[in-house]
């Protein structure tokens, strides 16, 4: 946050629950989190009816790493390599953007 926003007053927190009711309450403008937390932590919520995301997707590798991944043990090459083609077959036949909208209003992948 303060790489991406320099310029605003950073509050931190002990717990995200504690985050949304700040924000619920006015406390704060607005907060920072994974999106599927505050999809279903807070928007999906009715303190959080009100509220929507903005700004867009704010990932940046150089803070955030390359994303979130799935562990398999390092001698599981063939497991490792059957999920990865699974994934990819599914974003090419249409079947993960069906599951996708069926929980999300937005791309859980990241684009």
């Amino acid at each position: 946050m303060e790489k991406m926003y320099p310029d605003v007053e950073l509050v931190l927190y002990g717990t995200q629950d504690e985050v949304f009711q700040d924000l619920a309450i006015g406390r704060i403008d607005a907060q920072f989190s994974d999106s599927i937390a505050a999809d279903d932590g807070f928007l999906k919520t009715d303190a959080g009816k009100d509220f929507e995301f903005v700004g867009g997707d704010q990932h940046d590798e150089a803070c955030h790493g390359p994303g979130a991944g799935m562990a398999v043990r390092k001698q599981d090459t063939q497991l490792r390599d059957d999920l990865n083609k699974a994934i990819k077959a599914i974003r090419a036949n249409g079947v993960y953007q069906k599951i996708n909208a069926k929980y999300f209003d937005f791309d859980i992948f990241g684009g």
